[in-house]
């Protein structure tokens, strides 16, 4: 055996076994991991790697992995988010509430004399939070103001109104509905 292919070897040894060692012995060789984009051999094949399913696809006259689209599923919540005495007519108050997908949405409540409205706290132009000031909502950012009934921008530079959620009143206490995007 010549030197130069012991040193090969030497080598190859060693970085398998470097690879080994940072991989925790992971990384098999009879199930190469898949991404998209990666070469695929046979057309309509369904892999799945850690919950997400791969289809192997012709894009562009080559054969390549595609995640397989999911089903949408759509949360909805409905939660009590104030006591009904907490509201007096005419009044606004900004509540957080507990999301669909984890975490919290702060909502914007307002009790008119058509029932409560309830609409998401973040202005349509910055994302910034509204607060009531005076007869109109308005975000802390850039002044766009929001009519606190119905949600439509009155002055700018938002154009869109704020997102509404279903609020209701039972049993002395408010309930708004949120529903995941």
């Amino acid at each position: 055996m010549s030197s130069k292919s012991s040193r090969r070897t030497f080598i190859s040894a060693t970085v398998a076994s470097f690879a080994w060692l940072i991989t925790g012995g992971r990384a098999a060789a009879t199930t190469p991991a898949i991404s998209a984009g990666a070469p695929c051999k046979v057309k309509g094949k369904e892999r799945t790697v850690d919950g997400v399913t791969f289809v192997c696809r012709n894009a562009k006259g080559k054969l390549v992995w595609r995640q397989k689209p999911g089903e949408a599923t759509t949360k909805v919540i409905t939660v009590r988010v104030l006591e009904s005495a907490e509201l007096e007519l005419g009044k606004t108050k900004v509540v957080n509430a507990p999301a669909p997908n984890g975490g919290t949405t702060g909502v914007v409540l307002t009790r008119t004399g058509a029932g409560i409205s309830a609409f998401r706290v973040n202005c349509t132009h910055a994302g910034f939070p509204v607060a009531r000031v005076g007869a109109v909502l308005e975000c802390e950012l850039h002044g766009s103001q929001f009519n606190p009934e119905t949600g439509a921008a009155v002055t700018g530079p938002a154009t869109r109104a704020l997102g509404r959620y279903e609020a209701s009143e039972s049993n002395g206490g408010i309930y708004v509905t949120i529903t995941s995007a």
